[in-house]
C-alpha cells in the first residue's frame, strides 16, 4: 500500500508541474502579441477604466514568449477571492530597463472595488533615481536594472504580518492591515501594476501559491520533496 501511494505521488508530480499547486498563476503567454490585458484573463483597468490598459509584448520575458509591459497610462488589476485566512505567497518578475525613467509601483490591496471603498497593504515605488521604496515606512533597497528581479510578498494573514523581498533581499516587513492604508482587512484583494506615466517596465510569471510548503514552487521534484517532509 505504501509502495503505491509513493507510486502515485510520483506520477501525480510527472503529470502535473510545479505550476499545478499554485493557486493562481499568469505567464501572459496565452494573449495575443500586441493585444491589450484590460478583459482579458480576469485583468482590467484600475475601476474598470479601459484607458487604463497595458500590453502584451515579447520585448522581454522571464518565460517566452510574452510579458506584460506597463507604462504610460498602465493602471492593471487583477482581483482575488477566498484568500482571507492561512500562509501565502504572492510572486512577480519584473524587468526594469536601463535608462528607465520615472517612478513605477507595485501595488496589493486587502480592500478593492471599482469606484472604491480600496485599502493598500503594500505600496512599493521603483525609482529611476536609483532606488526602490516602501511607501509606508521609507525603507529603501537598490534599483535593479537591465536583467529580471523577483518581487515576493510573503503573507500571513493568521498572524497579520507581510514581508516583502527584493532580489532575495528583505526590503520590508510589517503588518497587512496597516501596511499602506490603516485599518484594512485580513484580505488578499488584488494586484495593482501601476506606471504612473513612467518609461515601460515588464512583468512576467506572476503566481499566488500557499506558504509553508517546501520547494513546490521551484520544481516538480522539490515539491515532491516537500510533499514528504
Amino acid at each position: 500500500m505504501k509502495r503505491f501511494l509513493l507510486l502515485s505521488l510520483l506520477s501525480a508530480v510527472v503529470l502535473f508541474p510545479a505550476a499545478a499547486f499554485a493557486d493562481w498563476s499568469e505567464n501572459f503567454d496565452s494573449y495575443a502579441l500586441g493585444s491589450g490585458l484590460h478583459g482579458q484573463g480576469d485583468w482590467h483597468g484600475w475601476d474598470n477604466n479601459p484607458g487604463a490598459n497595458a500590453y502584451i509584448t515579447d520585448v522581454q520575458a522571464v518565460s517566452p514568449p510574452h510579458s506584460v509591459e506597463i507604462t504610460g497610462p498602465s493602471d492593471m488589476v487583477h482581483e482575488y477571492d477566498g484568500y482571507a485566512s492561512g500562509l501565502w505567497v504572492y510572486t512577480a518578475w519584473q524587468y526594469v530597463p536601463t535608462g528607465f525613467s520615472g517612478t513605477s509601483y507595485f501595488l496589493l490591496l486587502n480592500q478593492y472595488n471599482d469606484g472604491g471603498p480600496y485599502n493598500w497593504s503594500t505600496q512599493v515605488s521603483f525609482n529611476s533615481a536609483g532606488y526602490i521604496q516602501n511607501d509606508y515606512d521609507g525603507s529603501q533597497l537598490p534599483l535593479i536594472t537591465g536583467r529580471w528581479v523577483e518581487l515576493r510578498v510573503e503573507i500571513d494573514l493568521d498572524a497579520d504580518v507581510q514581508t516583502f523581498y527584493y532580489d532575495d533581499q528583505m526590503l520590508f516587513s510589517s503588518s497587512w492591515t496597516n501596511g499602506m492604508g490603516g485599518a484594512g482587512s485580513l484580505d488578499i484583494a488584488c494586484v495593482d501594476l501601476y506606471a504612473n506615466n513612467a518609461s515601460p517596465v515588464y512583468y512576467d510569471d506572476m503566481s499566488l501559491v500557499p506558504g509553508g510548503v517546501t520547494g513546490v514552487e521551484e520544481t516538480s521534484w522539490g515539491g515532491l520533496k516537500g510533499l514528504f517532509r
